[in-house]
C-alpha cells in the first residue's frame, strides 16, 4: 500500500525535510510536493533539494503543476496570462479568463519547460492535477474556450463556426461537437505532456475532477487508454455541511468508477481524501472515505494535505491534530 499527503508552502529545505522525516515516522511512504510557477521561476535549487531529500528518505515522490496556468488545481497564483494576454481562455461572454488555453502553443511550450525542470529531480511521478477548462460556479453558462485558436481549430475540424451560445441554446449536434472539441483538446494536451514525461523516465498520474464539475474531461477511459499514463486518480472532496452518507456514497461511486476504468486498461489507481476545512467532530469522514476506497480495491491513498492543511489558513481544518491522527489511523 502507498499512503501519503500533499505538502506545500515551505521552501526552506531544512524545515521541509524535517517535516518529511515526521511524515516518514508517522508511517507514510509517499508525499506530493507542489511546484508552482513561482517555484519554477525562483525556487529550483530549493525545490530540488526538497524533492531529492524526500526521495532519499524512501518516500515515493509525486510533483504537480500547482495552479500552473490555472489549467490545474491549486491555490497558487498564476502569472502566465497576466504577462501574455494572448494565452487567455475566452469565455462565452467574450471576456478573457485568468486561465491559459491548453490549445495555445506558447502554454504548451511553457509546460514542456516545467516538465524538463521538474524531471531533473528524483521525482517518481508527475501528478497532473485536475486538468480542466476554466469554469465558474453554476456550471457551463459561460463556458470556455472561444479564443481565436480554439475557434479556428473547431472550424477546421467540424466545418462550421464554433457556436456562440449556451449549451441549452445549441442544437444537439452543436452541443455534441463543442463537448467533443473540449475533451479532445484536453486529451491531446495530456498526451503530449505525458509522453514528454515518459521520455524522461518518469511516471504519470492524471487526477480527474469528479463528474459534478464541468471540467470538460468526462470520459475517463480516454485518459486511462493513453500509453503514457501509468495511473489515474480522482478527488471527490465534500463541501462543508455534507452528510456522512454523501461522503460514503460519493467515495464508493468514484472508487468503483476509477477501478473499473483502470482495470480495463491495466493502470494503477490512486484516491485522494479531503484533509482541509474539516469541521470539528467530523474527522471520521476521512475514515469513511478511506474505507470506501479500500473496499473498491484501491491501495494508493493520499490526503490533501499535511496536518489538516494547518499552514494555509483559508483551508485550515478546525482541529489539525485530530485530522492528522484520523488519517494516520485510517490508512494503517
Amino acid at each position: 500500500m502507498i499512503a501519503g499527503v500533499s505538502y506545500f508552502g515551505v521552501r526552506t529545505p531544512k524545515h521541509a525535510l524535517s517535516d518529511m522525516a515526521d511524515i516518514k515516522a508517522a508511517g507514510f511512504n509517499g508525499v506530493l510536493h507542489t511546484w508552482s510557477e513561482e517555484d519554477l521561476q525562483y525556487y529550483f535549487d530549493s525545490m530540488k533539494e526538497i524533492v531529492d531529500g524526500s526521495a532519499a528518505m524512501g518516500l515515493k515522490v509525486y510533483v504537480n503543476p500547482w495552479g500552473v496556468g490555472r489549467v490545474f488545481g491549486g491555490e497558487a497564483y498564476s502569472e502566465l496570462t497576466a504577462r501574455n494576454h494572448d494565452l487567455c481562455q475566452i469565455g462565452l461572454d467574450g471576456k478573457p479568463k485568468v486561465a491559459a488555453c491548453p490549445n495555445h502553443p506558447e502554454f504548451r511550450a511553457y509546460m514542456h519547460r516545467w516538465i524538463e525542470t521538474v524531471c531533473c529531480t528524483k521525482v517518481d511521478t508527475i501528478f497532473w492535477d485536475e486538468p480542466h477548462f476554466y469554469f465558474e460556479k453554476g456550471g457551463l453558462d459561460n463556458w470556455s474556450c472561444r479564443c481565436e485558436k480554439c475557434q479556428a481549430a473547431f472550424k477546421a475540424r467540424f466545418g462550421y463556426e464554433m457556436p456562440a451560445a449556451t449549451f441549452d441554446k445549441m442544437t444537439p449536434d452543436e452541443a455534441r461537437d463543442v463537448k467533443l472539441f473540449r475533451e479532445d483538446s484536453l486529451i491531446d494536451f495530456l498526451k503530449e505532456m505525458t509522453e514528454d514525461v515518459h521520455a524522461r523516465g518518469k511516471r504519470n498520474c492524471v487526477c480527474m475532477l469528479p463528474p459534478w464539475f464541468p471540467a470538460g474531461l468526462d470520459d475517463w477511459s480516454r485518459v486511462a487508454c493513453l500509453d503514457s499514463v501509468d495511473e489515474i486518480a480522482s478527488d471527490p472532496y465534500w463541501e462543508k455541511g455534507a452528510t456522512e452518507e454523501w461522503v460514503r456514497e460519493k467515495y464508493a461511486e468514484t472508487a468503483r468508477r476509477l477501478v473499473d476504468v483502470a482495470t480495463k486498461y491495466d493502470k494503477a489507481v490512486q484516491m485522494w481524501v479531503k484533509a482541509y476545512q474539516i469541521e470539528a467532530g467530523r474527522e471520521n469522514d476521512l475514515a469513511i472515505a478511506v474505507a470506501e476506497s479500500r473496499a473498491a480495491g484501491i491501495e494508493n491513498i493520499f490526503a490533501w494535505s499535511y496536518r489538516g492543511t494547518e499552514t494555509l489558513s483559508w483551508l485550515k481544518s478546525d482541529n489539525p491534530d485530530a485530522v492528522a491522527k484520523a488519517f494516520r489511523k485510517a490508512v494503517k
